[in-house]
């Protein structure tokens, strides 16, 4: 109600982790039974509600794309966060795709072996060239740097890599 009331058409939600005791596959279903209803709600509101990638139950993509997809819904989807997964980031993005509602880039995604490395995003915009991707990209920054200076050269190179994507599309 506090979305359609700012003109949001996209909220984020997140998994929680799984309870003491609890399998995953449990917690799974306690998520995708609260996100049916959320998402029913939203729908009628015509409210997005997007789960972030974003520890306890979907540190992960598959446990996420499971939610996302046992909800059944075209009201939810995924709040890609392409920093955020521990290890295998452009695997782990590219499994969200299909399911991105909203997307937070980072300078850093985690390699094949979990270390954070500066993040290709040449290779990430192409992947979403790549899935038809839609929706909102948004700048999550995340560093120690000035953010007055580095974020204007990182929204640069954000709209440089975007064009390079728009381009070989064309060609």
């Amino acid at each position: 109600d506090v979305a359609v009331r700012l003109g949001a058409t996209h909220i984020r939600v997140f998994g929680g982790a799984v309870p003491k005791g609890a399998s995953e596959t449990q917690a799974i279903g306690w998520a995708v039974e609260v996100l049916k209803r959320c998402s029913e709600y939203s729908g009628a509101r015509g409210i997005l509600v997007g789960v972030e990638d974003d520890g306890g139950l979907t540190t992960t993509a598959e446990p996420t794309v499971q939610i996302v997809t046992q909800t059944d819904s075209p009201w939810a989807g995924i709040n890609l966060d392409t920093g955020n997964f521990p290890k295998n980031g452009y695997s782990q993005v590219a499994m969200c795709l299909p399911y991105a509602t909203s997307v937070h880039f980072k300078t850093q995604i985690a390699n094949e072996t979990g270390v954070k490395e500066k993040a290709d995003w040449d290779r990430l915009i192409a992947m979403f060239a790549a899935a038809r991707y839609r929706g909102y990209l948004s700048l999550e920054y995340e560093s120690e740097a000035a953010p007055e200076t580095e974020i204007p050269k990182l929204a640069a190179d954000l709209r440089r890599a975007i064009r390079k994507a728009e381009a070989a599309h064309q060609a």
